[in-house]
Parts: structure tokens; sequence; C-alpha cells
């Protein structure tokens, strides 16, 4: 193999920004594993969220791999020759085209949810318009970067600067929207636990969203002023990842583990809900009466599938805790009408279920 003898002085921002950003890539695979198989042992969603979750996870697996080929090409296929720096390889396909689709489908299935929660139908629209035009742009982007053949001179590119910059603009927009519709029902719950809750989920969207939409402004940002070199090439592997973390996040975020190693192995929690009991009046003994006004009921659903879900429902009050556990099959729930506090509360715990919760 012919060595290149001159090595330019910029060598480290042509070698670097690939290592650093695979670093990450294989960091944050290694992260998604761990959240997929929690949601395999725990949950049991619908075939169609399922269905989300293991895709998302395939092409995920899919980038890793053509990612992993491009470090063997660049410094092992290639080492001590500079033009292997500068050959794309399989780098558009797994970073703009494969990064642009899982974000796509992430802002998709969140824009679906800010519907659930607030049902406004042109708000709706426009994310959705703005993360399609994203996706549509990363792919066109990758089939750019393939033809033009050269990692140093893309910046004249105008798609790959609308992939960038409609990624965090999505990003914005869907984490303002879900704070805003989030904050609402939080603020008209009755239920301190859902109002925690609702807390928890409106700090919890406004760090990944913030995060995803720090990183597509950071790598337009690079891409933009720094583009005789590769520094542009970090952040974008570690993009789609952090979109799949991020909704990850969010299923899992229902999970509570148990106090102890004796309590069931099913500990992942589909649902909390928290209402407070209406007054009540009886002749009975103190022993023997129900909660008083104020006092809280707690119903933990652990599983709910086609078969007949697990439910603990549990009181609190001033003189102690009642603990009780039944079988209740899903059909039966539903033909029981909910009460008032059931449905005020409904749209503040919808967010819980990435398919909302049925009475």
């Amino acid at each position: 193999m012919a060595m290149t003898s001159e090595i330019p002085s910029d060598i480290v921002l042509l070698t670097s920004p690939q290592l650093f950003g695979m670093m990450f890539n294989w960091g944050l695979w290694g992260v998604l594993s761990v959240q997929v198989y929690i949601y395999y042992l725990f949950f049991k969603d619908s075939i169609r969220v399922r269905i989300l979750v293991y895709s998302l996870y395939l092409l995920e697996c899919i980038q890793i791999g053509l990612s992993s080929a491009d470090i063997f090409y660049w410094f092992a296929k290639g080492w001590g020759q500079l033009s292997y720096l500068a050959d794309p390889h399989f780098a558009p396909i797994d970073m703009p085209m494969v990064a642009g689709v899982i974000a796509m489908v992430v802002q998709l299935y969140f824009t679906w949810r800010i519907w659930i929660l607030g049902s406004c139908l042109p708000l709706c629209i426009v994310i959705a318009l703005v993360s399609i035009g994203q996706g549509i742009a990363g792919f066109v982007s990758g089939i750019q970067a393939l033809q033009r053949g050269d990692l140093t001179k893309l910046s004249s590119l105008v798609t790959p600067k609308i992939w960038l910059a409609g990624a965090a603009l999505s990003d914005t927009l869907i984490a303002i929207s879900m704070c805003f519709f989030l904050y609402r029902a939080r603020k008209h719950s009755r239920v301190p636990r859902t109002k925690y809750i609702l807390r928890r989920i409106i700090a919890l969207t406004i760090e990944t969203n913030s995060l995803t939409a720090s990183i597509a402004i950071l790598t337009l940002i690079l891409f933009v002023r720094f583009s005789n070199n590769t520094l542009y090439l970090c952040p974008p592997y570690a993009l789609g990842k952090l979109y799949t973390n991020t909704l990850l996040v969010i299923f899992n975020n229902r999970i509570r583990l148990p106090k102890n190693s004796s309590d069931d192995d099913s500990a992942g929690l589909k649902v909390v809900a928290s209402v407070h009991t209406p007054p009540r009046t009886s002749n009975h003994s103190s022993s023997d009466a129900p909660p008083r006004q104020g006092d809280q009921v707690v119903v933990t659903v652990l599983r709910e599938s086609d078969a007949p879900s697990e439910v603990d429902v549990e009181a609190q009050s001033n003189s102690g805790t009642v603990t009780a556990a039944s079988n209740i099959h899903p059909a039966v729930r539903r033909q029981t009408p909910p009460s008032a506090d059931d449905v005020s509360e409904r749209i503040s715990m919808e967010i819980l279920k990435p398919e909302g919760i049925a009475f």
C-alpha cells in the first residue's frame, strides 16, 4: 500500500470527528438496547406500538453496522491514505438517510400524542409537515452526498441544511406543544399525585426534545461554519439514537420498581391513576368505616393485555392503609361508567400510555 508522505496540519479535524462520533454512537446504542430490553420485559402494549419500538431498534442496528463499516474503511482499510478520509463510503446512508427517517417516525408519533392531548388539528398538521419535510430532505441529502463523493465538499448543498433546520424546528414545536397541553391538564387536575406525574413528564419532555433540537442546531452550525473539514460528522452519529432513546424513555417512564425483592415480579406499571373518594356517611364502627373525605385511592394496573389484568387497590387514610387485589378483565372495567373524577383525570393520564386510556 502506498503511504501518503505529506500529512496536512489539520489532520485531527479530518479524523477525530468520525472517531468521537462513533464512540457516542456505540454508547447510545448500548443504552438503547437496555431500554428496549426493559420495555420487552415490562410492557405488553398494542401490536402497533410494539412494531414501532422494534422497527426503530432494527433501524438503529442497521445504522450501527453501517457506521462501523465506515470506521473500518477510514481507519483500517484506508490507513495512511488521506483520500479514504474524504470518501463518504456508507456515511450518507447511515446518517442523513437513516437518522432522518428515524427522526421523522418519532416526531410523527409525538405529533399524534399532541393530537390526543389537545385535538388541535392545525398545529398537528404543521408539525407533521415539518417532520415529513425534514425526513425527505435527509434522504435527498444522502443521495446528493453519495453523488458528490467528497465529505469536505458538501457545504454548497441546501438539502442538509433543510434537514437539520427542519429537525430542530419540529423538536421545538413538539416540546412547546406537549408542555402547553400537559401544563393545562396539570392546572385543571385536582389530584396531587397526578400533578406530580405530569410535572415529571413536562420536565422529561423539555429535556429530551431540547437535547435533540440542540444537536440538530449544533450540526447545522458546524456544517455551515466549518465546510473544509468533517467536524459536522460527529453530532449526527448520535442524533438518530437520541430520538429513539427519547421515545423509549417516555415509554419506560411508566415503570415503578418493587420496594423489595418479595414483591410481584411483574412490577412494571402500565397506568397509575389517583382519584379522591367522594364524601360518605356510615353507621359502622370506626374500624370498618370507609375512607373519609380527602382520603386517596390509588389504582395501579400492573399488566394490561387481552388476558385478565391484575389490579391492586390501595386505600390510604388516617387510620392506616388497606390493600386488596383482584383480577378484572378490561372489558368488565369498560362496562362500568366512569366517575366524574375519572373523566376529569383522563386527559392528564393519557400520556402515560402509548395509545391512551380506554374506559
